[in-house]
């Protein structure tokens, strides 16, 4: 009888695990073309990008909220998120997770060949202020852009070189469910990131409420499932006073991801020693 045969490491491997975006790497061009641009064959844009964009605006126009610096940690190289932003707080840095989506956005900063086209959403943005002036937000952001830094949550100083003050404003924008595998992670990296937000500071937080994947070309990827009384817990328990909250169902049909709900919350962090007392 022959010796049965040594399994090889490879055949351990479950090939039907989702990846995960900050170990594994993702297409970024391709992931924003899927799911940001106006690509009549995916269809999200009108969902990811306009319901965004406005609820934004409508948050800060009403002039409750100034301030002088913002930081947005974001998935991939999403800059629309931003564009009503620069306008309320001049100063923003921008930290990402690895080193192609900082190269994705010094393209576009710098103009170059080969840059994901934000057309539509600077397009987009000057209706929502309707004027016939011709603003060009696009360039008024690329100003208030001051730096593109590379994070890590697991470093006590996550961006390593740069000890960060903390912010007037901090955005999120589908970043924590995609780098946290389960409640407690999220905590963790939740509150990693709101350290960097002052007492008093704006947090604007976009997600994906009730998903558990989504795919860029071949690829799956991972997603923490959450719900909006997760995140409304969540809030009250980090110290957050929730200002607005926006609920928008799914509309698009897709196997690409399944989301049921996109969600905007505006939330002032409280003083902690006012909270003690």
């Amino acid at each position: 009888m022959d010796a049965p045969k040594p399994k090889l490491c490879h055949e351990k491997i479950d090939m039907r695990k989702p990846k995960v975006y900050h170990k594994d790497g993702m297409n970024t061009i391709g992931f924003q073309q899927t799911y940001f641009s106006c690509d009549i064959k995916t269809g999200f844009g009108e969902e990811t990008l306009h319901f965004f964009m406005k609820k934004i605006h409508d948050a800060l126009a009403a002039g409750n909220f100034k301030g002088t610096s913002a930081y947005d940690f974001s998935v991939a190289s999403l800059i629309h998120q931003l564009y009503t932003v620069c306008d309320y707080y001049p100063e923003i840095t921008i930290l990402k997770l690895n080193d192609t989506c900082i190269m994705e956005l010094n393209k576009w900063l710098a103009m170059r060949t080969g840059a994901f086209d934000w057309s539509h959403a600077h397009n987009y943005v000057k209706g929502l202020h309707r004027t016939s002036e011709d603003l060009n937000k696009e360039d008024n952001l690329k100003t208030c852009i001051k730096r593109v830094l590379k994070f890590d949550l697991h470093k006590a100083n996550i961006t390593e070189l740069e000890v960060l003050e903390q912010a007037d404003c901090i955005i999120t924008s589908a970043l924590l469910e995609v780098i946290s595998q389960d409640q407690n992670d999220y905590t963790k990296n939740f509150q990693s990131i709101m350290k960097l937000l002052k007492p008093g500071g704006l947090l604007i937080l976009l997600g994906c409420l009730n998903a558990s994947y989504y795919k860029v070309g071949k690829d799956t990827y991972h997603v923490f499932t959450y719900d909006e009384c997760f995140l409304r817990q969540k809030l009250a328990d980090e110290g957050f006073n929730i200002d607005s909250c926006e609920v928008l169902d799914r509309k698009i049909q897709s196997d690409l991801t399944d989301y049921k709900q996109f969600i905007v919350i505006t939330a002032i962090k409280e003083n902690m020693l006012s909270r003690l007392r």
